[in-house]
């Protein structure tokens, strides 16, 4: 949201506003839309009259052309930008980034560094002078609701200039990170150009003024030319009467009371172990920069040959996780290194130690480019070597400066008393400069790093990955009988409540006095019988023959009914009698169908009568723009926003359906970025347990999608049992209370691991933490698909757990309450004994 009053409006959690409103107008003009598109003379014509006048301009360009590719240094955008650069101009060039406000910390970081590093690339031809400056500035389009800009920073983005929509008074924000963000505005069109237009907001200390490259063309270049000059013009004589300061964007945070600062790390590089007087110098060196205020970092040798790997700092994340791990008050840092030959596609690095959940620092020089965060995640950092006088001219330089600082001092150059006296004197300059703070590296990375709950989970899921992948041994005897009984346990639900005339079993039975069977069943109740009859017929529980003769049963009632001219598969039907139901669809269940009906398809035997029950059925009319519906008192509504989307996508695939998933965001390019895009698609959705997820695994071969989404949720329970010592085992499934059915998983968007609940109704009172501390449940189908589809030594725990709480006459019980250790004993359900018996098919190598 934002505030009416212009400098002093905006303060948003975790942000500040400036402090104080200067007289003078402090006014930035942007040159918007710059591209390989723009027409050239018309731009040229602007550029002129803004350089003849030293007026300085921010151009806003969008380094990629049509397709996305990016623009080379032959292009002729960067051979004008390389001219006037080259000239002496007041140009500052920024990436423009449209969506930057909607994205979230870790594609701020990542987006805003790509371009940067696209803009730097550009501008090759640079290389080495002093024009080719660090890029602190960005504009993007403003939104409804822009999100708050923690992840810019990382990439060395200082200021973030947001497009008006309509020209409206400039409003401010100052972020804890470091970054400033201006709203607002006005637009001048120099097709229509007469006067300046006068100041929005006369207590405004900030003017922001856009000009539209897109509209040049529209007109005459002389038309344009002219315009360009008298706004240039009027622009010069209003900074002359004293009205506003033409500033460049660059320095907006050190004129106007931002409360700026940037930060100084300081790496001081060990001597040989051999080298006894070197090392009694380091000792006296190292102290003294102590006592001066410099928060040192000790680090082997960095210095590398071009053919050496890359060397880096790996920085524990998740500081008071880690702290409990080592016993230590500060967690270790590890170093670790990259192959030299192919540093942007890796997917892997070397170490000594294994990482835990931590960010990876890199050191590069100047000339590599931009800071910010790579492909891999790893924070690219620019490193000044004290080795060398021209270091030492650099760092003189930098003092004055903006941006963040890290060095690394070689003792050995600075053994010279004068040599070493002039970089103390260097130092001290900067740590009283007013705005430079010194910090060691470890607490920089983790103020660059985005900390977003969603990067949170993916640093701990990568650190926990190379721990979930234990191989699969071989079953012994006597763990292949207790499977076994367990298989025998799940069928007595089907062998006691399956009705003999219709074929079909209830979704759930209450044993308790008073209780009943619940004889109505969804599409999806019937797939897991269906599944749990082949499970059956595979492990030898039931021969072909009588397998055959309950399928025979199931199918005719599930032939659909005809509703709007359209013959779908019904949202529930009766167990106890033929073909009745109602006019209803589910998408999500019909999905659930589909995948046993494929299922039972491979299984063999009924494949003609397969292809003509399913060919029977409208599917394609509850296809709308590739996402399935369902169908609610005869009106379609989407099914999409669901967990269970991706796995019915794959389902009505199998039948030669061209359907979408909302979990297929992977672009490919890079690792990260998939993953976090996965899991920011999967926490718009909800909480994420356990199933249709690990059904996937059992009846198609896991997609990466939910490979990964496995992994995460399985390292999040692990994590949690090691440090509480509960068993979470979370699932959508029903319990023997009211609201009698929930669905528990983990929130990945949640600040803190949140093991969060919902109801069908999506009832408020079912989703208080209170609730979900009483109803968490370990759910007894998801254990065992856990310990069928993971090798590990949770998922055994979870395996032993609920043999021990939840074998009942009547088939395994739904769950066990956490918090009590009670289970649902006398309630027990189709779902449960129908996945616990394909989860046992897999585990016992007999599935199909």
């Amino acid at each position: 949201m934002k505030s009416a009053v212009a400098s002093m409006a905006l303060v948003p959690l975790g942000a500040r506003s400036p402090l104080a409103v200067s007289s003078v107008q402090q006014s930035i003009v942007v040159l918007s839309g710059v591209s390989e598109e723009t027409s050239f003379p018309h731009l040229i014509a602007v550029l002129d009259a803004l350089t003849d006048q030293n007026i300085p301009v921010v151009c806003a360009i969008s380094p990629f052309d049509s397709a996305q590719q990016e623009l080379g240094t032959g292009s002729q955008l960067a051979q004008l930008l390389q001219g006037y650069l080259l000239g002496g101009s007041n140009i500052e060039i920024a990436p423009y980034i449209p969506d930057l406000a909607k994205l979230s910390p870790h594609f701020q970081a990542r987006t805003t560094f790509e371009a940067s590093q696209a803009l730097q690339r550009l501008l090759a031809a640079l290389k080495g002078t002093i024009l080719r400056r660090p890029i602190r500035t960005v504009v993007c389009d403003d939104v409804d609701r822009p999100t708050a800009p923690t992840g810019t920073r990382s990439a060395g983005i200082l200021n973030i200039l947001v497009q008006p929509n309509e020209n409206s008074p400039v409003q401010s924000q100052t972020w804890d990170t470091g970054t400033a963000r201006l709203f607002g505005g006005q637009k001048v069109s120099l097709g229509s150009f007469q006067h300046l237009p006068a100041g929005q907001e006369a207590k405004s200390s900030q003017r922001v003024i856009y000009l539209s490259t897109s509209e040049f063309s529209q007109y005459p270049v002389k038309k344009i030319e002219v315009a360009a000059n008298q706004f240039c013009s009027e622009l010069s004589q209003a900074e002359l009467d004293g009205l506003i300061s033409l500033e460049p964007a660059s320095d907006l945070q050190l004129r106007n009371n931002y409360e700026f600062k940037r930060h100084l790390c300081c790496l001081l590089v060990r001597p040989p172990e051999n080298d006894a007087s070197l090392s009694s110098f380091y000792n006296e060196l190292r102290s003294t920069l102590i006592k001066m205020g410099v928060q040192l970092t000790e680090v082997a040798d960095p210095s590398r040959d071009p053919l050496d790997p890359l060397r880096g700092i790996w920085v524990p994340s998740d500081v008071a996780q880690i702290q409990t791990a080592q016993g230590l008050a500060r967690p270790q840092m590890i170093p670790f290194e990259i192959p030299k030959s192919l540093p942007d596609n890796i997917t892997t690095i070397r170490t000594t130690r294994p990482l835990g959940s931590g960010v990876g620092i890199v050191f590069r020089s100047s000339e590599d480019g931009q800071t910010g965060f790579d492909r891999n995640g790893l924070l690219n950092a620019i490193e000044l070597k004290i080795h060398s006088e021209s270091s030492m001219g650099q760092l003189r330089q930098a003092i004055g400066g903006m941006d963040d600082l890290i060095i690394s001092i070689h003792p050995y150059f600075l053994f010279s008393q004068p040599v070493r006296n002039t970089f103390f004197e260097l130092v001290s300059l900067l740590l009283n400069d007013g705005i430079t703070s010194s910090l060691p590296i470890d607490q920089f990375v983790r103020f660059r790093a985005p900390k977003d709950p969603i990067s949170s989970r993916r640093r701990k899921v990568a650190a926990a990955q190379p721990g979930l992948r234990q191989p699969r041994r071989p079953l012994k005897r006597l763990e292949k009988e207790d499977l076994l009984e367990d298989a025998q346990i799940a069928w007595r639900y089907f062998h006691r409540f399956t009705n003999e005339k219709t074929g079909l079993c209830p979704a759930t039975v209450n044993s308790a006095p008073g209780g009943r069977l619940h004889e109505t069943v969804t599409m999806w109740d019937v797939g897991s019988h269906i599944n749990g009859l082949i499970a059956a017929t595979q492990i030898g529980l039931i021969d072909k023959k009588k397998f055959e003769r309950s399928i025979n049963k199931i199918l005719p009632n599930i032939i659909g009914r005809t509703s709007q001219e359209r013959r779908l598969p019904q949202g529930w039907i009766r167990t106890d009698r033929h073909k009745w139901g109602n006019k209803n669809f589910d998408g999500s269940d019909a999905g659930r169908l589909l995948s046993s009906l494929d299922n039972l398809r491979r299984f063999g035997g009924f494949e003609d009568q397969l292809e003509e029950l399913v060919a029977s059925w409208d599917l394609k009319d509850i296809i709308l723009d590739g996402k399935v519906q369902s169908v609610i008192d005869g009106k379609l509504t989407s099914s999409y926003v669901s967990h269970s989307a991706h796995y019915s996508a794959l389902a009505f695939r199998r039948w030669g359906f061209d359907v979408l998933s909302p979990y297929e965001v992977f672009k490919g390019i890079s690792v990260t970025d998939d993953q976090t895009a996965l899991l920011e698609a999967v926490a718009t959705i909800g909480p994420i347990g356990a199933e249709p997820l690990l059904l996937e695994a059992m009846e198609m071969g896991m997609s990466r999608e939910s490979s990964y989404l496995a992994d995460v949720l399985f390292s999040t329970q692990v994590e949690e049992f090691r440090e509480t010592g509960r068993l979470i085992c979370v699932s959508e499934g029903p319990i023997d209370r009211n609201p009698w059915f929930t669905y528990q998983g983990l929130q990945l968007d949640a600040e803190q691991r949140t093991w969060a609940t919902d109801t069908v109704g999506k009832e408020p009172e079912y989703r208080t933490p209170d609730f979900r501390e009483n109803f968490l449940v370990v759910s007894t189908k998801s254990a065992f698909l856990w310990n069928a589809y993971q090798p590990h030594d949770y998922s055994d725990n979870l395996l032993k757990f609920v043999r021990e709480t939840s074998k009942t006459d009547n088939g395994f019980s739904s769950s066990t309450f956490v918090k009590t250790g009670r289970s649902t004993e006398s309630y027990s359900d189709l779902n449960t004994n129908g996945v616990i018996l394909q989860a046992l098919a897999r585990h016992l190598g007999v599935a199909g």
